[in-house]
Formats: C-alpha cells, structure tokens, sequence
C-alpha cells in the first residue's frame, strides 16, 4: 500500500512556486521535501525563518552531455544514425548540453559565460547544498542520510528508510553508464561545449570531500562507507 501524500502545487514552473508562497508553503509544515527544477524560484519560498537546505546529486558532465545525445538520438527519427561529432556541430543551442549545471546556478541560462558565472554557481552549491556525487552513490546516500537523519527515529523507521534509499540508489546504479572514446573528436567537441561544468563539478567533488570530512564519515578504498 502507498502511503505516499503530496501537496497539490506545482513546483516545476513560475506560477506554481508563486502559489506555493502565496500559501505559505515553507511555514505550513506540511511539506518535508519539496523538487524542483527552479533553484531560484524554490527559493523565494523560504526566509531567514523558514530556512531550507537543498541536497543534489551530481553526474559528470561529460557523461551527462553523452547521455543527451544517445537519449536525442533515440528518440528522433531526424537524428537517427547521425554522430556524435556531427550532432555537437550541428545540434545548435538547446539540443545540445551547454554548461547546464552552471548555467542554472548561475541564473544565467542564455548567452556567454564568464568566470563570474562560475563564481556564482560554486557559491551557491557552497552554500545552500549538501553535494552528492554520482560516482558514489553509497557514500552520497550516506552523506543525506545522515546530515537530514534519514536513520533517526524507531529502529523500524530508519530500515523503511534505508530499503527507500537502497532502492533507489540501487536502481541509478544498474543503470549502464553512456561513454565516448577519449580524444576523440567528438569527446573534444563536448569538453569544449562543457567547460564551465567541469570547472564546477571538480568544486562539487572538494565540496562532497569536505562535507564528508565534516560529518565524520568513513573511507575505505577512497569512497565512503
């Protein structure tokens, strides 16, 4: 049985964040998680009393860019069989992955990017983030687990908990991990595309470290346990 309750607002676009604060939504209590794609918009929800703090999981750029463009591929027919070199030099803005990570941090979704962009993005993950890395995604869950006290309360709570997280975790990891040749033309073609994120998500894998360290987590082979 799905004991599951959701909050009739929508957070995915202007309106419904709107609503959400109309309605008070940070005060009232009655949401524990709220997901959105917005992270500026879900913020005007809170204040300096009702305060939130955001948790990420975060790819690889490089891998995440790949993923989009098998994803484009399979799903139309226009771009069946086109290559991943000639799909980046054709693609045009919006098809292809641009910076996506800094870009939304950064609050600067069209145009070109500077190194004050990136100050931004890195800024706010620093801030507002608890960071989760992809390539390990124990130790990621770890890290959420304990910093929002997924395991606190009854011993029966805290396994309901953790079998959600395995499970889910569990799910991500099966999944097979997209690749393209390194140096290849088209791998070029996307580091260039990406730069900006990469820059990033080298910082959100220090600030991964850092929290880690923070919270006295364990190592074992360089990943947490």
């Amino acid at each position: 049985r799905d004991d599951r309750r959701f909050v009739n607002v929508d957070m995915t676009n202007a309106e419904g964040l709107k609503r959400a604060e109309e309605l008070n939504l940070a005060s009232s209590g009655v949401a524990d998680v709220v997901i959105s794609p917005d992270v500026h918009g879900v913020l005007n929800i809170y204040n300096a009393v009702n305060r939130a703090r955001m948790f990420a999981l975060l790819r690889h750029p490089l891998e995440r860019a790949i993923s989009k463009y098998h994803a484009d591929v399979a799903s139309d027919r226009d771009l069946a069989g086109i290559s991943l070199t000639r799909y980046v030099r054709e693609g045009g803005a919006g098809r292809v992955e641009n910076n996506y990570l800094t870009r939304h941090l950064s609050g600067r979704y069209g145009g070109k990017l500077s190194l004050h962009h990136l100050d931004l993005a890195r800024e706010l993950l620093r801030r507002k983030f608890v960071v989760g890395i992809a390539d390990d995604l124990p130790g990621s869950a770890r890290l959420f687990g304990t910093y929002f006290g997924w395991w606190d309360g009854t011993a029966d709570a805290a396994l309901a908990a953790e079998d959600c997280v395995g499970n889910i975790f569990g799910a991500l990891s099966d999944r097979s991990r997209p690749s393209v040749e390194e140096g290849s033309e088209g791998w070029k073609l996307l580091m260039a595309q990406n730069w900006f994120d990469l820059r990033l998500y080298e910082y959100a894998e220090h600030l991964f470290r850092s929290q880690v360290d923070q919270l006295k987590l364990g190592r074992k082979d360089g990943e947490v346990w």
